[in-house]
């Protein structure tokens, strides 16, 4: 193999590597809020059928208090762990599109 051509495969091997990184941290994101919408709709549903079940307005009052304190408490969680997932999504992306820089200029890091 000529040292062009090692340096060519270097060269894409260190983009596809950083293309890698950035994807995955993508897509870990896009995991944990499709979970958090799994779940919610779960409760959501969980709410509809206490609501049907409820004897009175007093009742069907309090299944919608606690549903909408317990979502607010959900969201706000959720609210933390995507903006700490954002924040390493985006180091990852830094990352990478400098591995990515580097590997275009032929220095790509092993």
């Amino acid at each position: 193999m000529t040292d062009a051509t090692k340096a060519t495969d270097e060269m894409m091997h260190g983009m596809l590597r950083a293309q890698v990184r950035m994807m995955d941290a993508v897509l870990k994101q896009n995991i944990e809020a499709l979970e958090f919408l799994r779940q919610r709709f779960e409760k959501d549903r969980a709410m509809i059928a206490q609501l049907a079940e409820a004897k009175d307005s007093a009742a069907a009052g309090s299944v919608l208090t606690d549903f909408w304190q317990k979502a607010f408490s959900d969201y706000s969680a959720e609210a933390g762990r995507l903006g700490a997932l954002m924040n390493s999504t985006v180091e990852q992306m830094q990352k990478g599109l400098t591995e990515e820089a580097r590997a275009m200029m032929g220095g790509a890091d092993k």
